[in-house]
């Protein structure tokens, strides 16, 4: 189920993108529309873009764990941009030109954008983690127990259809137990990530310290010698 609705995403999303470049590019579209007249025309596309980012980012992240890292970043920053074009556009200024424009170049960025996390999206649709592929396979023919009984299967094929049904339960078992591992991998992931942002703040700070000690020491030495002028 997961991987059927995160196909039909990628389908709306992708006419999406195709809907504002084919208006921006015949003209419908443009930097000169005053700010009312330009979130009129685009709003109801940007809302369900960054609904449809927000919901794929989830879907992503239970296909493909080991590229949160990427996944997050990307949606972070085309949710940004998108939320940006708009808080232009509703600002009140004494120029609406002027915001026109800076808006225009925001929905621009997010047709780039845009265009990045749609490759993303179908990467991740086209190639899952092996380990998550098994278990929503397990998981889908769990759930289609009843639809797999009822199938018109030949004598020599029977026994394995009921073999497979009986161990069914064990499947489940052991697909609760990969579910189980694949939260704490990702929770490990996200733990391993704060720890590096982190130690690379301190690393910074303490750059930074020792570059401010470096200056006050040269300060001081120059004082010194000043001193021992006069």
């Amino acid at each position: 189920m997961v991987k059927e609705e995160f196909n039909t995403k990628i389908g709306e999303f992708g006419e999406i993108l195709q809907k504002i470049a084919g208006d921006m590019a015949s003209g419908a579209l443009h930097e000169k529309l005053p700010p009312a007249a330009l979130l009129e025309k685009t709003e109801s596309w940007v809302n369900r873009m960054t609904e449809l980012v927000i919901s794929s980012e989830e879907d992503m992240l239970i296909l493909k764990p080991e590229k949160t890292y990427t996944v997050k970043a990307k949606c972070k920053n085309l949710t940004q941009t998108l939320t940006t074009f708009k808080d232009i556009l509703l600002q009140n200024t004494s120029d609406p030109p002027a915001n026109s424009r800076l808006a225009f170049e925001q929905l621009r960025k997010a047709l780039t954008d845009g265009s990045d996390f749609l490759l993303l999206m179908r990467e991740v649709r086209d190639n899952p983690s092996p380990l998550m592929n098994a278990v929503l396979t397990f998981k889908k023919a769990s759930e289609t127990k009843a639809s797999v009984i009822s199938i018109q299967a030949s004598e020599d094929v029977q026994p394995l259809i009921k073999h497979v049904l009986s161990r069914m339960d064990e499947f489940q078992v052991a697909l609760t137990s990969l579910e189980k591992k694949v939260a704490e991998m990702r929770e490990n992931v996200r733990r391993f990530q704060e720890e590096s942002l982190k130690l690379l703040a301190n690393k910074i700070s303490e750059q930074h310290q020792q570059s401010e000690d470096k200056t006050e020491k040269r300060q001081l030495s120059l004082s010194n010698f000043k001193a021992e002028q006069n």
